[in-house]
Formats: C-alpha cells, structure tokens, sequence
C-alpha cells in the first residue's frame, strides 16, 4: 500500500482542525470543565437490550452445540476409524 505525501498532508491538516476546533470550543465553554473528564452516554432501549442479550445467549448456545460436536466426532473417529464417523451427520 502505498500512502502519497498529499494523503499525509491531509490527515495532519484535518488533526489540526479538530485539535483547533476542540481548543477554541474549551474557551468558549469554560464551565463544561475539562473536556477529558467528560463521559459520554449511550442510552439502549429496552427491546434492543433484550435482542442483544438474545443474540449473545444464542450464540453462546451455538457455540457450545457446535464444540460438543467437534468434540463428539473427534472421539468417535478415534473409536471407530474415520469412514465410519466421516458418514454420520451433525445435527
């Protein structure tokens, strides 16, 4: 990949902006405080908070189904020799 001075230029340009923006932002609101203490919030609805909980459960739950496969095959391949555990199906 190759990065062209012009791209280099441009990235510090649009730094220097935002450092310039942030500072005179600072000085126009002095009673904001320091702007590094500032903590943002996000606010998630109910409905999303349970359909992110949902989505995390049910991976989770895959991935142990899925493990516990791999890990079934492996040992009855072992047991058996692998024509006989490469014809069953996961399910």
């Amino acid at each position: 990949m190759i990065i062209t001075d012009y791209r280099v230029q441009s990235i510090l340009r649009t730094y220097t902006r935002q450092l310039q923006r942030s500072k005179l932002a600072e000085k126009l609101n002095p009673e904001s405080g320091d702007s590094r203490s500032s903590v943002e919030k996000v606010s998630i609805s109910d409905e999303a908070r349970r359909r992110m909980m949902m989505e995390r459960l049910t991976s989770r739950v895959f991935e142990k189904v899925y493990s516990n496969n791999d890990i079934g095959a492996e040992s009855a391949e072992s047991e058996t020799g692998p024509e006989v555990a490469a014809g069953q199906e996961r399910v």
